[in-house]
């Protein structure tokens, strides 16, 4: 459904106070910057913000976020969002505000409703269609070439039974690294840092090698298989663990800019790369087990 500029209502919970969202349609693209405009009338000396770290979920990202100038004289506050839906189908986006009013501070909430849909082309890359009916064999042929197929067949055994120490040799591999999951996980980090993905200006290659250092990293420590899991499923298994919040919303973050970088064409600032990296380090640490951890039997 698309409507021009769909005004959507967000009543607070104190003072009266009410902000008014705005978007130009309540259709979206995944992975595509969706702006939003929010105005509220506060009453003298009152104060909003956004509370961004609090507004992300699985299913969008906050990318930006200004406070645009208000009429001369106007009690009003006026701010635009720029928001990336990262889910299909209709979805709903909590937007959360802070209040400040006679030296109390509430948390205001709204809910924006868009039908995120995929990007032009997707169904028609599926959408792959023989381009003529297959033949049937003729039926006086049937008999010559199932023999021809025993036939193979016989010769592919007897050719993968004599082969079968060699390539269950070579495909064992290099054995598995002994170190602690940490220690690998740290040296990887190290690895990327000293590399030139950034300075190159293949910043997707950066974000895909450090998602897939701390994805190998989860693999190793609690053996869920991460290098095959989404970014939302990892989420909900770390949430399942006793994890420190503030560890979560880092996980989270990291993550989100991660996808936002690969998938779409979000610019990078050139001091994400050693916040990053130094975001991925504390997720190490933070979730090594320590000495009186392993003393009690805790995880390894």
């Amino acid at each position: 459904m698309t409507l021009p500029w769909a005004a959507l209502l967000l009543a607070g919970s104190g003072w009266g106070t009410e902000v008014k969202l705005s978007v130009p349609s309540t259709s979206a693209v995944l992975g595509e910057p969706v702006t939003v405009q929010a105005a509220a009338a506060l009453e003298p000396g009152a104060a909003l913000a956004l509370d961004l770290q609090a507004s992300a979920t699985e299913t969008f990202a906050i990318t930006g976020a200004r406070e645009l100038e208000s009429p001369a004289g106007s009690a009003e506050r006026r701010f635009e969002l720029q928001l990336i839906p990262l889910d299909l189908g209709p979805r709903a986006f909590p937007i959360l505000w802070t209040l400040a009013a006679g030296g109390s501070t509430r948390t205001l909430s709204s809910t924006l409703r868009l039908e995120v849909r995929e990007p032009p082309g997707a169904e028609k890359a599926q959408d792959i269609k023989d381009i003529k009916p297959p033949r049937a064999a003729r039926p006086r042929l049937w008999p010559f070439l199932l023999m021809l197929l025993l036939a193979g067949a016989a010769w592919y055994w007897g050719t993968w039974r004599k082969k079968r120490p060699a390539a269950a040799g070579a495909a064992a591999g290099p054995p598995p690294d002994p170190r602690p999951a940490e220690v690998i996980a740290e040296s990887e980090l190290e690895r990327l840092a000293a590399s030139r993905l950034w300075e190159e200006g293949r910043r997707k290659e950066f974000y895909g090698e450090l998602t897939d250092i701390l994805r190998r990293y989860l693999e190793r420590r609690w053996a869920f298989p991460a290098t095959r899991e989404t970014t939302a499923e990892i989420a909900r298994r770390l949430r399942g663990r006793d994890l420190d919040r503030r560890l979560l919303a880092l996980f989270k973050e990291l993550f989100e800019r991660a996808d936002l970088v690969k998938f779409s064409k979000t610019a990078t600032d050139d001091r994400w790369k050693e916040a990053d990296l130094a975001a991925a380090r504390r997720l190490v640490h933070d979730t090594t087990p320590k000495p009186a951890e392993l003393a009690a039997g805790g995880p390894s």
